[in-house]
């Protein structure tokens, strides 16, 4: 059974050509299930189509007698051999470097040897555990799919023919061939999360369905479809509403067609992944800008990352590098309004937020930044406005204590280049509630009976 898979899987590629592969090993059970099957797959051939390609972590004591096992398995049968040995282990992050590290040099032994063709031992088992750990992690359609059975590489082609086998098929097929091979004890700890799935969950899943590889599979093959078809649906919208001009994209809100919920939202997801195809959609930031938009205020800013920034003028949505010229406009701006859940850059040193307090979201470049924050009561406006000041301007400072702005400063001694740089934030209704960075008026603290709060925040560097 294994091996008229692999032969099934191998001549979806091939289409009757013959075709040179190259095999990842570890001499774990699985791998050394798929070389025995290669081996049997063409016992037959004048010409050895396959090669072995071994990295040596050596992270493990047993890890360099693996190799010379591998190594003279492989020289008995006449298989061509590579083996790469991995120096530099970092002190953290190291599942993820060693996988970077192999993947590169199994890139390298493709293009220098001539193999097109890489072939991995991922089986069904693997394929529910990475599943799994993708929605615990992430929990986004485009990467819960977990494996692909086919992929492009470098160039050439990343197959699993195993991807469709279970775990117990590998093991019978070891036991009836008496395969060799080493047994790795990290897999029997629980330091990481893929060996708890594979010791406590699975197990779990299958004794309450004996087809729970199978049925990840089938939801696997939907996924992959439903993002395959989604994904046209979104390079059509791409080309028919978001435009590039001069460095930045634009959207007339007017022209978009009444979406649905759904359609909506993979638009804007779209979106933002156009703007940066190098980073992972931010669902939180999608989250915001299709509140934003149901809001229907005509004007807001939105901080999204990396520098971009998100801002509706009326009928346009503009993403946008922040850059020194917006940061200008803001500082001139007769006033500026601020959205609950927002943030904005007043100027290039410069930055102001609302939030909930359970909910307080600071681009990464200014989080070293000086603050000046004050909680607010929960009944406060969605919307803040922020301003220069105006004659005649007041603040309340105590219960029974109203001062102009202008004395403030008088009796602060302020000198005047640090009374410009002043912004003034109040309610919709003109009720001043801070003085920024100076002092928040007496009116805006919360009362301590609220459990959750809105949080005014001000960064800045001096």
């Amino acid at each position: 059974m294994v091996i008229e898979t692999i032969r099934q899987q191998l001549a979806a590629v091939a289409a009757g050509e013959e075709q040179r592969y190259l095999l990842a090993v570890s001499t774990g059970i699985d791998s050394m299930v798929l070389l025995t099957a290669m081996e049997k797959l063409f016992a037959d051939a004048t010409d050895q189509p396959f090669a072995v390609a071994h990295v040596n972590h050596q992270l493990r004591e047993a890890s360099k007698e693996e190799a010379q096992f591998l190594r003279e398995y492989c020289a008995v049968r006449n298989i061509p051999y590579y083996e790469g040995k991995w120096e530099t282990a970092p002190s953290t992050g190291i599942e993820a470097a060693a996988r970077r590290f192999r993947y590169a040099f199994f890139a390298e032994i493709m293009k220098m040897h001539n193999y097109p063709i890489l072939l991995t031992a991922h089986h069904g088992d693997d394929q529910v555990e990475t599943m799994l750990m993708k929605i615990i992690r992430d929990g986004s359609l485009k990467n819960a799919f977990g494996i692909r059975q086919r992929q492009d590489f470098h160039g050439g082609i990343l197959m699993r023919p195993l991807l469709t086998t279970t775990k117990e098929e590998i093991q019978r097929f070891a036991a009836i061939h008496q395969v060799a091979y080493f047994e790795d004890e990290t897999n029997l700890q629980d330091t990481y999360l893929r060996n708890r799935i594979r010791q406590q969950v699975l197990p779990l899943l299958k004794a309450e369905n004996p087809q729970t590889v199978q049925h990840f599979q089938q939801l696997s093959k939907e996924m992959i479809y439903g993002e395959q078809l989604i994904g046209e649906q979104q390079k059509e919208w791409m080309t028919r509403y978001l435009h590039q001009q001069e460095g930045q994209w634009q959207i007339s809100l007017k022209q978009l067609p009444d979406f649905t919920e759904a359609a909506r939202y993979y638009f804007f997801a779209a979106v933002l992944q156009q703007v940066n195809p190098q980073g992972e959609l931010n669902h939180k930031q999608l989250q915001q800008i299709l509140r934003l938009l149901d809001t229907q205020q005509g004007q807001w800013q939105l901080d999204i990352g990396d520098d971009w920034q998100v801002r509706r003028s009326y009928d346009s949505l503009i993403i946008a590098k922040r850059s020194l010229p917006q940061a200008a406009a803001f500082s001139s701006a007769k006033e500026i309004h601020l959205s609950l859940g927002t943030g904005i850059f007043l100027s290039e040193t410069e930055w102001i937020g609302y939030f909930c307090s359970d909910d307080v979201e600071i681009p990464k470049k200014i989080t070293n930044w000086s603050e000046f924050s004050q909680e607010l009561p929960i009944d406060y406006s969605s919307e803040l406005l922020v301003r220069k000041r105006k004659p005649g301007d007041r603040i309340q400072l105590q219960a029974n204590l109203q001062k102009k702005i202008s004395r403030f400063f008088i009796d602060r001694k302020l000198p005047n280049a640090k009374r410009e740089k002043s912004w003034i934030v109040t309610t919709p209704q003109q009720e001043v509630i801070a003085l920024l960075p100076h002092v928040f008026s007496y009116l805006s603290i919360a009362p301590e009976t609220d459990k959750i709060h809105y949080i005014l925040l001000y960064k800045y560097q001096e």
